[in-house]
């Protein structure tokens, strides 16, 4: 109901306020913003300024706080390529929809749409919403990241190598908490490493985390129930609603231990240890092994190498990341864990590195399938 909702507002926006075009920056701006304060012309003089520059460097912008780089790696990588769809570049054009002022009189909100028109059928399409924190700072406007500011009201407890933000719909499971930190000294044992420290954003479902990350609309936000992701600078956002997400805290491990990792043998090894979703790695082998008996002429090759394809099992297993995970358990069987980490660590494409342990397109389905017991 909240994406119908959603869609209405801005139908309503897009029907109920006119625009002006900002020609040099190819930018429209909403009439419902009062371009005649000075402050307001400041922070869409900056945001026309970055929008043109914002594709040429995802590690330095000159209208980026400093600090988001250290803190974030690529603080607006959502935004990258936002003008660009499949059938084309620079058909999303950007909106600047409202300027909202916060508590600090010197910091703003801004809502920043990309919205396509089709000038035949006179049909909008809007890809995102997504918010910008802007704040004058010694006479000059400096973007931020929109996270930061949302999070100052969200629940924090820091444990061990935790930080922990704690939606404020949700309560605090100190149990999760304790298996959570269980878990990882098992990860530091199997890694031979010290912990990590993490931000652990837990959130009640997918919805909310594309709310910390700036997004009011994006059309992700409404795929799945549940999930999350690890993203640069350390940070898990759990749309769980849990304080345990091993899964992707094994995605910051490799992250920082393994530079050049493999999506393929990544994501094999983070299901392989902890399963995914809410169910483990035994769970999921027998859901794989039974769709296989149903499926005898299933080629396993030909799911290797898109681990995002959306094949499911009953709608909790996803084949490619159990093949990929069985994967990983085989080699680590045959060949141990340090020649696991060796092509986990390696440049090579996926199938000269499965040829470094006896796996090839000619006999993966015939090996997999007698790992599973078929």
């Amino acid at each position: 109901m909240k994406n119908i909702l959603l869609i209405l507002c801005v139908f309503a926006y897009l029907n109920n306020y006119s625009q002006t075009v900002d020609n040099d920056a190819h930018i429209t701006i909403s009439t419902a913003i009062n371009q005649e304060k000075q402050e307001i012309k400041e922070i869409i003089a900056t945001m026309r300024n970055f929008l043109e520059t914002k594709n040429d460097s995802l590690t330095y912008n000159k209208h980026w706080l400093p600090a988001d780089f250290e803190k974030y790696a690529y603080p607006y990588l959502d935004l990258f390529d936002m003008e660009n769809g499949n059938d084309g570049n620079n058909i999303y054009q950007p909106s600047i929809m409202e300027i909202i002022p916060t508590d600090n009189s010197s910091q703003w909100i801004v809502k920043l749409a990309f919205i396509r028109h089709n000038p035949s059928t006179k049909d909008n399409l809007i890809r995102s919403i997504y918010n910008i924190l802007a704040t004058k700072t010694n006479d000059e406007i400096i973007l931020s990241k929109y996270q930061d500011h949302l999070l100052e009201s969200w629940q924090q407890q820091s444990i061990g190598s935790l930080n922990y933000y704690i939606s404020p719909l949700k309560k605090i499971n100190e149990q999760e908490i304790a298996q959570q930190l269980k878990d990882i000294e098992k990860l530091c044992a199997f890694f031979e490493t010290d912990p990590i420290p993490i931000t652990y954003i837990s959130c009640i479902n997918p919805q909310e985390v594309f709310q910390v990350k700036g997004f009011d609309y994006n059309p992700m936000m409404f795929v799945s129930k549940t999930g999350g992701l690890a993203e640069y600078g350390n940070i898990i956002f759990s749309g769980n609603n849990s304080e345990i997400y091993t899964h992707e805290i094994i995605h910051i491990y490799t992250m920082n231990l393994f530079p050049y990792k493999h999506s393929f043998f990544d994501e094999g090894l983070a299901t392989y240890l902890s399963g995914s979703g809410i169910y483990k790695y035994d769970w999921h082998k027998e859901k794989l092994k039974r769709f296989l008996v149903q499926n005898p002429t299933f080629e396993i090759k030909n799911h290797m190498e898109d681990l995002y394809e959306r094949l499911y099992f009953e709608e909790e297993t996803s084949i490619p990341y159990l093949i990929a995970a069985v994967v990983c358990d085989y080699i680590i069987e045959t060949h141990g864990k340090q020649k696991y980490f060796e092509l986990l660590n390696s440049r090579n494409n996926l199938w000269d590195s499965l040829d470094k342990v006896g796996l090839n397109k000619e006999n993966v389905n015939m090996k997999i399938r007698k790992k599973l017991g078929i």
